[in-house]
This record gives C-alpha cells, sequence and structure tokens, in this order.
C-alpha cells in the first residue's frame, strides 16, 4: 500500500513539473511572438498598406 502511495504521489509531482514546463515554453514562445511583432510592427503595416492599394488598384481596372 505504501509502495502504491509513493508511485502515485511521484506520477502527480512529475505530472505538475511537466505542466510547468509546457507552460514555461508557451510563455516564451508568446513573447518571442510579441518582440518580433513589435519589431516587425511599421514594415508589416506598410507590406500590408501596399497590397490593398494593388488589391484595389486591379480590382478597379478589372471592373472598368
Amino acid at each position: 500500500m505504501i509502495d502504491f502511495v509513493r508511485t502515485m504521489t511521484s506520477r502527480k509531482s512529475r505530472r505538475g513539473a511537466i505542466a510547468l514546463e509546457y507552460a514555461l515554453v508557451l510563455a516564451f514562445v508568446a513573447v518571442a511572438i510579441l518582440a518580433a511583432l513589435i519589431s516587425l510592427g511599421g514594415k508589416l503595416t506598410t507590406t500590408i498598406d501596399k497590397v490593398g492599394d494593388n488589391t484595389l488598384t486591379a480590382a478597379d481596372s478589372t471592373f472598368k
């Protein structure tokens, strides 16, 4: 019985550690994505604006 209790508590402890590791990795990835978006924000906005303008220009010339 004591061995069973030890086995169950060690498994729970390990599961908690694994969940914590995954949470830390996820948090790190989220911070990295935010940092990339912040540093590339201006360039990304410019690119999206250019694509939108070109799409509108192409649509206008198609429907005329």
